[in-house]
């Protein structure tokens, strides 16, 4: 039952982003892409998973390969609360601190949550990405992201 009400309200989530989408008004002039381009593309792609995981959840459980597996295991709520609580930390930290440090300190939590015990190999890996997506946001596409304590010069 958990699995279709989880399925289901992520469906009803990608349903909300999709309308959301659509009340972006359109860019209209030269622009090839529109400020709705991302918004819609990230809903269809929920979309698209919810209703394979609508489908799957509630298909008969006999035909569901299995489905029993793991039944009695339960839900383990220590890295589910760990992981809410560094999103909380995430996003009061990312205005103040700014975006790439945030987002390194954010994904080593986050490994260190899933089981990683590679403390520089998260922060090296971290903080690759957080410049990598930094540089495509801010200076290629032109969103202007938190610069925060440590401004780049790139």
């Amino acid at each position: 039952m958990s699995t279709r009400l989880v399925s289901a309200g992520f469906l009803a989530v990608a349903l909300v982003v999709l309308a959301q989408a659509f009340m972006i008004p359109d860019g209209g002039g030269y622009q090839a892409v529109g400020p709705r381009a991302f918004p819609l593309l990230v809903g269809i792609g929920m979309a698209v998973v919810a209703v394979i995981g609508v489908v799957q959840a509630f298909r008969d459980p006999v035909t569901r390969e299995g489905a029993d597996e793991g039944a009695d295991e339960g839900v383990h709520w220590r890295p589910v609360l760990l992981l809410i609580g560094a999103l909380a930390l995430y996003a009061v930290l990312l205005a103040p601190v700014g975006y790439w440090q945030a987002t390194t300190l954010f994904f080593v939590a986050v490994a260190r949550v899933l089981g990683s015990r590679k403390l520089v190999r998260d922060m090296v890996v971290g903080l690759l990405l957080a410049l990598a997506t930094y540089v495509l946001f801010d200076r290629v596409l032109g969103i202007t992201l938190p610069p925060g304590l440590i401004r780049l010069a790139i």
